[in-house]
């Protein structure tokens, strides 16, 4: 009992500096107000308790993910963001790269899976360090570093992240920018700089879980190793990735993100032709990540998964309140905001569709997700008729994935709209050796829910895809 009050206490003491109703702490948290009063009064879940430290930075449980990371070697991925230093030469520029820094710190910070050495400590590493010794010291497997320099109205901004336990550099970037507005500035380099760094950071604690026999993974390691697998798009890859992330709900059954992984690679194989039935595998997609969301309401996998199941179903205002959820929960995210986009298009929201698809293909600008960034924002600017601007994309789209019907669906509506004929009947030679004959009545079928389902067809026909 005692325990619980120290709790609580934690939890009132926060509200109250942070000056915030129980209303807007159950906002911030995903927790519905119930659960807030009952968790005001010492009644509670180790579940509701993980999820208010995700949320919040606090440290409420005896033994927890962040307690265990600061205390020694990191046992799961955890970070240090080091202060960005002003090479300028004015120290008036001081506060843009602190700024930077702090403001990264933050958005790092709402990836729940990662722990954040908070700003204070890492701050406190200042100037010429080693790397490594930094990393010690905070108990962390990786640094980010950078620096910036401003001249004439411009800033150049580095980063890079590095693995502390090997020095080996794992992501270098620059961004040169105008500095017209440093806040804006500051923001979308944010923005880009956690955007870039995240899907690093998933590789690479996917080969460390690699690395390990098979039999010594945690469920942490399995869900990785999985999401991996997944992100390569294969049949085969996609099997294994779905045996590791049942091994995983295995050894933790109450592990949300694996429920959410499971869905996801449930959704993609479903998509790219790998379930028996199409209607079950989405149906099942769907199930998982309900339940992923009932074990953490906060889970930005399970809300995305959630929301392309909805809207596979045509029930548009639900799936896009789920992934626009997705989306606050981790705004950095550029398979959150593409999600979001195609729904989007399928509602006939294309100027909105053309918005978030274009910033998740900036936010990942090589596109290495099978060409999906690519193929979305391609298909939204068809879906606004806009076919001109459509076509690169969807050129781009069937280089990166070219054994997905999709992509090629989607290219050759765009030839028959704008005339290319000929282009359109070679893309339709290859499509017709990957699977079963492209039909328009198939397509009217599949898209039948979907805002864009009548210009998609109207360039098939151009195309002279038969009925």
């Amino acid at each position: 009992m005692e325990e619980r009050k120290r709790i609580a206490g934690l939890v009132r003491d926060y509200i109250a500096r942070e000056r915030m109703s129980r209303e807007q702490f159950a906002h911030r948290t995903r927790l519905g107000k119930s659960t807030v009063d009952k968790l005001l009064t010492g009644l509670f879940s180790d579940r509701t308790l993980a999820i208010v430290e995700g949320q919040t930075g606090l440290v409420l449980r005896q033994s927890s993910p962040a307690r265990d990371a600061a205390g020694g070697a990191a046992d799961g991925p955890s970070i240090a963001v080091l202060p960005f230093t002003n090479m300028s030469g004015d120290a008036g520029q001081d506060h843009i790269a602190d700024g930077l820094a702090e403001d990264i710190i933050t958005a790092l910070s709402r990836l729940r899976w990662l722990f954040v050495i908070a700003r204070n400590s890492s701050f406190s590493y200042r100037g010429a360090v080693d790397v490594r010794q930094v990393a010690q010291e905070l108990g962390v497997r990786y640094v980010l570093e950078g620096s910036l320099r401003t001249a004439e109205a411009r800033i150049r901004v580095t980063g890079q992240l590095i693995d502390a336990g090997s020095g080996k550099h794992i992501w270098a970037e620059r961004y040169d920018r105008a500095l017209a507005d440093v806040f804006a500035v500051q923001d979308e380099i944010t923005t880009h700089v956690v955007a870039a760094i995240e899907p690093h950071l998933y590789a690479e604690e996917g080969f460390r879980a690699a690395s390990q026999p098979p039999e010594s993974m945690d469920a942490w390691g399995l869900v990785v190793r999985a999401l991996g697998l997944v992100n390569r798009v294969g049949r085969r890859e996609n099997q294994e990735a779905q045996y590791l992330l049942r091994r995983a709900i295995a050894i933790d059954p109450g592990y949300a993100r694996a429920h959410a992984t499971l869905a996801w690679a449930i959704w993609w194989a479903t998509l790219c032709y790998g379930w028996p039935d199409p209607r079950s595998g989405y149906v099942e997609a769907r199930r998982i990540a309900e339940e992923a969301v009932v074990l953490d309401p906060a889970e930005p996998w399970a809300r995305m998964v959630l929301g392309m199941s909805l809207s596979n179903a045509g029930a548009h205002d639900q799936a896009l309140a789920e992934l626009r959820t997705a989306r606050e929960l981790n705004p950095n995210s550029a398979i959150g905001r593409c999600m979001l986009g195609w729904a989007l298009l399928r509602a006939g929201q294309y100027d909105a569709a053309i918005a978030e698809t274009g910033l998740a293909l900036r936010m990942s600008p090589l596109d290495t997700f099978a060409g999906i960034y690519s193929s979305t924002h391609g298909l939204a600017l068809l879906g606004a008729r806009r076919f001109e601007a459509a076509l690169p994309h969807l050129r781009a789209s069937v280089a990166a994935f070219a054994e997905y019907t999709g992509h090629y669906h989607t290219l050759i509506s765009c030839c028959g709209h704008l005339g290319l004929v000929e282009e359109a009947r070679t893309f339709m030679a290859v499509r017709e050796r990957l699977g079963p004959p492209l039909r328009l009545g198939v397509i009217r079928r599949v898209l039948a829910n979907f805002a864009h389902c009548g210009t998609f067809v109207e360039g098939l026909e151009k195309a002279g895809v038969p009925e």
